[in-house]
């Protein structure tokens, strides 16, 4: 007899999350030109798996997102919504560039701790990937509660967690009422996604994910 699906269970959890060094050297962003390369989203107009959330008192609390690679970082961006497979999926550059988006590498100058999203982490919480990280757009309600939870629970200044889009690249979604931007060094400030190397590594991941439609080149 088959089993049911299994319901994701909502926070809090049994064990206190595991609180790791964060350990993943720079970080590339993929983002809108309106932002600097480490300004932290305020969230009041996002919809994303972790953010918006807010503290007890109810202030947003922004988030700056990241990823271990550049090919990380635009598959959680660029090609987020792409679908498996890409069948008749038109790469627009033209509507990238009217998007302004930029590539940005930052580095943290010290060490941070935060929460342990991998699946040894998510094992100490009684949590599979399909309740926190393999999710739809419809999951993320409960997501940013599970965020909300380990931002109250722990003093961690983030989560990492193997990205979905790219499960050779590790993502990171950092508290931007526990960190300044004054602790990361910028080592790429805001380029042109949509210009010389960057478009040349985009184009070779839209290769690479079976895109064979390209417009505006």
């Amino acid at each position: 007899m088959a089993r049911g699906r299994r319901t994701a269970p909502r926070p809090p959890s049994e064990n206190s999350p595991k609180l790791i060094a964060l350990g993943v050297g720079a970080l590339w962003r993929v983002h809108s030109n309106a932002y600097r390369a480490t300004q932290f989203n305020p969230g009041n107009r996002s919809d994303a798996r972790f953010s918006p959330i807010a503290r007890p008192d109810g202030k947003i609390i922004p988030v700056l997102y990241g990823a271990s690679t550049l090919a990380g970082a635009m598959m959680e961006t660029v090609f987020h919504d792409v679908p498996t497979p890409p069948g008749g999926y038109i790469l627009d550059i033209d509507t990238l560039r009217d998007q302004n988006l930029v590539v940005s590498r930052v580095r943290p100058k010290r060490g941070l701790q935060i929460v342990d999203l991998s699946a040894k982490g998510l094992k100490r919480l009684g949590l599979h990937r399909t309740d926190l990280i393999d999710t739809g757009v419809a999951a993320y309600p409960r997501t940013r509660e599970w965020a909300a939870w380990f931002h109250a629970e722990t003093p961690a200044k983030g989560l990492l967690w193997t990205s979905r889009q790219d499960d050779t690249a590790r993502a990171v979604a950092l508290f931007g009422d526990r960190l300044a931007e004054s602790v990361f060094k910028v080592e790429v400030d805001c380029e042109p996604v949509c210009q010389d190397e960057h478009l040349d590594a985009l184009l070779e991941l839209a290769e690479h994910i079976g895109i064979q439609r390209l417009f505006g080149l």
